[in-house]
C-alpha cells in the first residue's frame, strides 16, 4: 500500500515499550481492522469511506489486545541487531559467522567468504538495513540454487528454474511449470531445517498437494518430516519479520 494512503501515525506506550500504529485507508478493506506487523508496529486499516473518528475509537478499545499481541512477538526485526546476536548463516553444510562494517573510505560493497566467516564492508553513506538486506538476497541467489541442485540430485528429480526472493510469509513454492521459488531467509535456518525446505518443494514436483502420498515421499527423503516442519514453524515466526522494508 502506498504511503499516500497514510492518514497519521500514533505512538502507544506500554511500560517503556513503544508501539507505532500507522493509520491508513485501504480500498480493499470492508471494515476497520487491526494488523500486528511486529513487536513495535501495528497497522490500522480504514475502508475508503470509513470514519477516522470511529477508527480511533476502535483503536482505543483494542489497546490491551495490542499490548498483549505485540508483547508476544519476537524482539528482533532489524537485520543488524539480529546478526549481532545470531551471526550464523548457512550457505552450505558448514555455518559461517556473518559480520558487517560501514566504512567512509569504501566506495562499493565488498565481501570475503572464508571457511568460517563472511565479512562484508559497505560504504558508510548507504542505508544500513537496505544494504544488509540487498547483500543477503544476493548471497542467497548465489548459494541456494547450488544447494537445491545438490538436493535434487540426491532424490533424482529435476526442475525447470529456481528463483530466490524476499517472500513475506512462505519459505518456498513450486509451480506447475516446475519453477521452484525459495526465500532468502533459508540461509538463516539451521542446515537440516533449511534442507527440509528444499526437499519439501522438490517433493511437490511429484505431488502438487499435501496428500498422504506427498508426506510419505517426503518422509523417505527427510525422516520425521512433520517434526522438522514444526521446528520450521517455530523458527520462522521471528525470521519472517526480518528484512521487511
Amino acid at each position: 500500500m502506498s504511503d499516500n494512503n497514510l492518514i497519521e501515525s500514533k505512538t502507544l506506550s506500554f511500560e517503556g515499550r513503544e508501539v507505532c500504529c500507522l493509520i491508513k485507508r485501504n480500498r480493499r478493506s470492508r471494515r476497520i481492522s487491526l494488523r500486528i506487523i511486529s513487536r513495535n508496529h501495528v497497522l490500522l486499516n480504514i475502508p475508503t469511506r470509513g470514519s477516522v473518528t470511529e477508527a480511533k475509537r476502535f483503536l482505543s478499545s483494542k489497546t490491551l489486545w495490542i499490548k498483549e499481541k505485540t508483547g508476544k512477538m519476537p524482539r528482533h526485526s532489524c537485520l543488524e541487531e539480529f546478526f549481532s546476536d545470531q551471526p550464523q548463516v548457512w550457505i552450505d553444510s558448514h555455518p559461517r559467522n556473518l559480520s558487517f562494517e560501514f566504512l567512509g573510505s569504501r566506495k562499493k560493497t565488498i565481501h570475503q567468504v572464508t571457511a568460517d566467516s563472511i565479512e562484508v564492508s559497505f560504504p558508510e553513506n548507504q542505508d544500513r538495513e537496505s544494504s544488509i538486506l540487498s547483500f543477503l538476497i544476493n548471497l542467497a541467489r548465489d548459494y541456494l540454487p547450488k544447494r537445491l541442485e545438490v538436493s535434487s540430485r540426491k532424490v533424482g528429480v529435476s526442475y525447470s528454474k529456481v528463483r530466490v526472493g524476499n517472500q513475506k510469509s512462505r519459505w518456498g513454492s513450486c509451480s506447475s511449470q516446475r519453477v521452484i521459488s525459495l526465500n532468502w531467509r533459508i540461509l538463516l535456518l539451521d542446515y537440516e531445517i533449511g534442507e527440509y525446505v528444499l526437499f519439501h518443494e522438490l517433493a511437490h514436483l511429484k505431488h502438487m498437494n499435501h496428500s498422504s502420498s506427498y508426506w510419505n515421499l517426503l518422509n523417505e527423503w527427510v525422516p520425521e518430516a512433520k517434526t522438522v516442519d514444526r521446528q520450521l514453524s517455530q523458527k520462522g515466526r521471528e525470521l519472517m519479520l526480518l528484512g521487511r522494508l
